[in-house]
């Protein structure tokens, strides 16, 4: 299903809202189970319940039948009415396959799938999955009824990341069953395979990634999840909301996601939202009182930011090829002994440091060596946390790769709601270099970057290469303090004092914090 730029012709979501949510883990056998699909829907549908949704319909695992969802999402379409919201959200495996011929409605040929619980490739079991054409389908009848629906994808049904990773310890969102024999499934007519510009006015479809991605799952808060179920969830509950009137619009939505999603996987996912309407369209009511319940205020400037509730866990180390003892005692980390479940894993032979989602961040890194990473990937953590309650868009304008010597980096950093920065990066040795602003130039410090953009650009000139992490933090007054403290750390082991550091001068005022991976080297 291609569904494209549409006529901008919706209204604020001002009827009632409603929730439909599916989310699958459990698949026949155990090859292809999933871990993080139904806490996304349990998350989502308590958020759209805390939104006060008039009605929150879920499907956890077998009773997602297709029967069910297709009979029960009818149902809730009927019982709307016009200018009602449907947040519709799936969480489970995508896949592809061959169109039937005679539709022709795909220029790649291939039609996109979500698998249920009982879906086989043989017999009744091919009934157990939904088709791009049978969801347009269903949402062509909402919106003609003038019912918006917001259709969130959490799958991915083909491709690869933007940087190679282990694949034997990231599960992902898609999954190759084998070839579709001895087919049960009754196609939706035609025309449904055929879809137009401007077909499905009141249909907005958000997806994980883009069609040749993968989504992998990540750990949130100590649970698995998918990070667009995990922001849209946030979204939901107002942290989306940034003028604070009961809407979540197209711009928001988009403008919270995209970094929220990006801090959890390394930059290696990037929501989809289509279509991309010219003029602020609201997508979904949130509970009035949600910003108020959200912001704290700074009693020195009235800057206002987002109250921090989530906790950071511990980051998780796994040691392949000798003793775990030279990575232990490092603050704010512990040690596993399962790498599938690890956030970094350190090769002591190859003395190779990888991130299970970002791929390999470090090379020819001994017993000397690897704390500091560690100490680095700790506190990296933290700041993701941080910035995806109340993120900065900053990301990386020349694209998300593993840039080589000689290449020129370039980089974009908008969206701050707080108007002074601070801007170190982080190299792959676990080192700190201090950025901006610079003590040679005072006027630095006291510049206001609300409603402007920092653009960048930095040639890759020169080792240690893996990951540098180039840090953003917007405060509502400036920290110089901060800075003195950033300006003296000269050596590796000097920066494994900085969660304390950033823990003890953040943790009384409102701030923002953007995250830039950029991976180097061949």
């Amino acid at each position: 299903m291609a569904i494209v730029l549409a006529s901008p012709t919706l209204a604020h979501a001002k009827g009632d809202l409603y929730g439909f949510v599916i989310g699958i883990n459990d698949y026949l056998g155990t090859a292809n189970d999933l871990a993080g699909s139904v806490n996304d829907a349990e998350d989502i549908a308590g958020a759209l319940r805390a939104a006060r949704a008039k009605k929150v319909v879920k499907f956890i695992d077998q009773a997602g039948t297709k029967f069910n969802i297709e009979r029960a999402f009818l149902k809730l379409v009927a019982d709307a009415k016009e200018g009602d919201t449907i947040v519709f959200s799936y969480s489970g495996h995508g896949s592809q396959e061959p169109e039937p011929p005679g539709r022709n409605g795909e220029p790649d040929g291939k039609n996109e799938n979500f698998l249920l619980s009982g879906y086989t490739t043989k017999g009744p079991g091919t009934k157990e999955r939904i088709i791009d054409d049978e969801i347009y389908a269903w949402l062509q009848k909402a919106d003609a009824k003038g019912v918006n629906v917001v259709f969130i994808a959490d799958s991915c049904h083909s491709g690869t990341m933007n940087r190679s990773v282990r694949n034997d310890v990231v599960r992902y969102r898609t999954a190759d069953f084998g070839a579709i024999t001895d087919d049960e499934l009754a196609f939706p007519p035609p025309e449904t395979a055929k879809i137009e510009d401007g077909a499905l006015p009141h249909v907005t479809f958000i997806s994980a990634t883009t069609d040749e991605k993968l989504t992998p799952e990540v750990k949130i808060e100590g649970k698995w999840r998918g990070a667009l179920s995990w922001s849209m969830a946030r979204a939901i509950e107002g942290r989306a909301d940034r003028d604070g009137d009961g809407q979540v619009d197209q711009f928001e939505l988009v403008g919270y996601i995209v970094p929220a999603v990006a801090g959890w996987v390394e930059s290696q996912q990037t929501p989809q939202v289509v279509p991309l309407r010219p003029e602020k369209v609201a997508l979904f009511p949130v509970d009035p009182n949600a910003a108020s319940k959200l912001v704290v205020a700074s009693a020195e400037t009235g800057a206002t930011g987002v109250i921090r509730e989530a906790e950071t866990d511990p980051l998780t180390v796994a040691v392949e090829g000798g003793d775990a003892a030279a990575a232990d005692g490092v603050p704010f980390t512990e040690v596993t002994g399962d790498a599938a479940s690890a956030d970094i894993i350190w090769n002591r032979e190859t003395g190779t440091v990888a991130h299970r989602i970002g791929g390999e961040v470090a090379s020819g890194v001994d017993e000397a060596g690897i704390k500091p990473i560690l100490a680095k990937f700790a506190v990296l953590k933290w700041l993701k946390v941080n910035a995806a309650q109340d993120p900065v868009n900053a990301g990386l304008a020349s694209g998300d790769k593993r840039y080589p010597p000689g290449d020129t980096v370039e980089i974009a950093v908008t969206g701050a709601e707080q108007p002074y920065l601070t801007m170190f990066n982080m190299p792959p040795d676990g080192r700190v270099e201090y950025f901006y602003p610079s003590a040679s130039n005072p006027d630095e410090a006291e510049k206001d970057w609300r409603g402007n953009t920092l653009k960048e650009r930095f040639k890759v000139d020169h080792p240690p290469y893996g990951a540098e992490h180039l840090v953003s933090i917007f405060t509502d007054r400036p920290v110089p303090e901060l800075h003195a403290v950033l300006s003296a750390m000269k050596t590796a082991e000097d920066a494994s004092a900085l969660q304390g550091v950033l823990e003890q001068v953040l943790s009384k005022h409102p701030f923002q914090v953007g995250v830039i991976d950029i991976y180097t080297g061949e």
